[in-house]
């Protein structure tokens, strides 16, 4: 038996459609209109799965409408739905080819200017008629302005409605997923067409939609699996949904592993990464590795690794009722240069991807300008760079599981952290294309030195302002914490104006401290080692640098501790490897021979090493 159309429950915005119909004769969907619907018959929870045209068609029908037509851009027809036989005055119109803006022009005509019963006509793709960008071809134009004309001329019809309701208008209902695609003459303000959005399902929608899949289970089965799905589609369409209960039902995965197949339609991985016995066994050892890799930040260690294990657990963001879709992890890292901060990156993908792996690495110094942000998600349509897409965005997709390196991100343009906004509450991006990037299974590493020093106006003139030192390596490390992490609630709160960006780093700040003089000598031995380890890789030869020689040049690296580890070594570079490559170059030794540096003797510029 069928069920009476008005027997079902409605969407929202499908009622918001059925309130219009008397008063508007023309109606624009947009956003999610290539989704399904559930439609839940009243009383036996019944669940249908309907496309936009039929849940259109269920609300006009409701109101008393004759017919809705439907322009199919396959075929270039209209297709009809009626509960009986359509009107006679539709039979020329179904056999019409509908290829040019001339005949849909004509089709609009006689369905507004139709006196019988109402009928509907729908263009579920509305943003192809007419080109969004450039100049019109006069037919286009005609188009577009026979659409606004017929909607200022359009009368409610004199044939039957639904009994005791307004009569309604033959209605015209168009619909895009985003009306930016639209052409700027399109009425879109027009009084006579009213707009309804149509938003992407919420849990309640989507665990509607999944009973669609357990039909044969009992009632209290179905809609605890139902509810399971939406739990873990958070932002995906019902047609998502259904795709990921498939999945999961034909993977046979029971009910705690639907966030397998979610995973899976989101970011294209079968398996998750971050739970495999491989990695919970090296952030086992992370602290160990991670403090070898960076040295004198035990601290900052400490702290990374307590959200990697976070990460691995997949309790991220666990204390929120918000998405669940954040990323895995997010690591906030301040201090002075050259203290450790993209080592730690780079040892942190290291240990996540394996091997040689590298942090994919954006230099944020880069983004300065106001439309740099085209950049990471590519240009809007019409622009220069539309068709390659964003660097950001095409790279994540490629690589759902990476490691991101955002460097000195305070050098960024304010328009950027609207993007990190996004990917910091809801881990998904929408690209200049209107694809939807997620960043479910990434590690998010941001740098910066804010607090390090600051700018101050000269006092003779507009003058570039200078850049005075705030902390030093001789401030107390607890100092230089409180100093810096003041400096970037200052940033996001007064500069930036954005607290809540702050509040989404959350306790993902990390103060990586100077280089402390107890900890610079196993940096310059971890640097003269290295240069060892090339020397006998590439020219066969053992070096060998006396006490004295290291005494010297750890003399000469505690007068530049100001500079980081990075002042180590290029010390090491300036004064061990430039004299030595030269006498290497100059001698050639033979394979195999002990190179001994006896001494260092020389000032910048003018190093000379002694070598027996």
């Amino acid at each position: 038996m069928t069920t009476p159309e008005n027997a079902r429950t409605l969407p929202a915005w499908a009622r918001e459609v059925e309130l219009s119909l008397p008063l508007h004769p023309q109606i624009l969907l947009s956003g999610n209109v290539r989704d399904l619907y559930p439609l839940v018959t009243a009383g036996d929870d019944e669940v249908d799965l309907v496309d936009l045209p039929e849940m259109v068609w269920t609300v006009v029908s409701r109101r008393g409408y004759a017919a809705m037509l439907v322009l199919n851009p396959v075929t270039a027809r209209v297709d009809v739905r009626s509960a009986d036989k359509p009107p006679e005055w539709t039979a020329p119109l179904l056999s019409t080819v509908y290829d040019t803006p001339a005949a849909i022009s004509g089709l609009l005509v006689q369905v507004v200017q139709n006196r019988e019963a109402p009928v509907a006509l729908a263009l579920p793709y509305t943003a192809r008629l007419a080109p969004a960008e450039g100049l019109l071809e006069p037919a286009d134009r005609a188009l577009l302005t026979r659409a606004e004309v017929l909607g200022h001329q359009a009368t409610p019809t004199r044939g039957a409605g639904a009994a005791g309701t307004m009569a309604p208008f033959n209605t015209i209902v168009w619909a895009c997923e985003r009306q930016e695609e639209l052409h700027a003459l399109f009425p879109i303000g027009s009084p006579m067409l009213r707009v309804i959005p149509v938003p992407r399902p919420t849990l309640d929608v989507r665990a509607t939609a999944a009973q669609f899949l357990f039909k044969d289970s009992s009632s209290d089965q179905r809609k605890a699996r139902a509810h399971a799905i939406g739990e873990v589609t958070h932002d995906m369409t019902v047609r998502d949904v259904i795709a990921c209960g498939k999945l999961a039902r034909d993977r046979g995965l029971p009910a705690d592993r639907y966030a397998d197949a979610a995973r899976l339609l989101q970011v294209g991985i079968t398996d998750d990464p971050w739970s495999a016995t491989r990695l919970r066994e090296k952030i086992k050892k992370a602290e160990d590795y991670l403090n070898a890799r960076v040295l004198g930040q035990e601290r900052a260690v400490r702290k990374a690794v307590d959200i990697l294990v976070r990460s691995a657990v997949g309790l991220n963001g666990a204390h929120t009722s918000s998405s669940p879709n954040r990323p895995r992890g997010v690591l906030f890292l301040a201090g002075p240069t050259g203290v450790g901060k993209t080592e730690l990156a780079k040892a942190i993908a290291s240990l996540v991807l394996g091997g040689d792996a590298e942090p994919h690495r954006f230099d944020m110094s880069e983004f300065r300008a106001d439309e740099a942000h085209q950049r990471l998600i590519g240009a809007p349509p019409g622009y220069v760079g539309y068709a390659a897409g964003g660097e950001l965005t095409n790279l994540v997709r490629a690589n759902p599981v990476s490691v991101l390196l955002f460097d000195e991100i305070d050098k960024a343009h304010p328009r950027i952290f609207d993007l990190f906004l996004q990917i910091l509450e809801d881990g998904r991006l929408t690209d200049g294309r209107g694809a939807t990037v997620y960043f479910t299974e990434c590690f998010l590493i941001f740098t910066s030195n804010l607090g390090v020093s600051e700018a101050k106006a000269p006092d003779g003139g507009p003058a570039p302002a200078a850049v005075t030192p705030t902390v030093s390596y001789h401030t107390q490390p607890a100092q230089v914490e409180r100093m810096l992490r003041d400096a970037f609630t200052h940033f996001f709160n007064q500069t930036l104006g954005r607290p809540e960006l702050r509040n989404r780093f959350g306790d993902s700040y990390v103060v990586l401290d100077y280089i402390r003089p107890h900890v610079a000598p196993r940096i310059l031995t971890k640097a003269v080692e290295s240069v060892a380890a090339r020397v006998s890789r590439v020219h066969d030869l053992r070096l060998d640098v006396r006490p004295d020689v290291e005494t010297k040049l750890g003399d000469i690296m505690l007068e530049r501790l100001e500079d980081g580890g990075r002042a180590i070594g290029t010390l090491v570079e300036t004064v061990v490897v430039n004299p030595l490559s030269r006498w290497i170059f100059d001698q050639a030794p033979a394979p195999g021979s002990v190179v001994t540096l006896t001494s260092i003797a020389g000032s910048d510029g003018d190093w000379r090493v002694e070598v027996n």
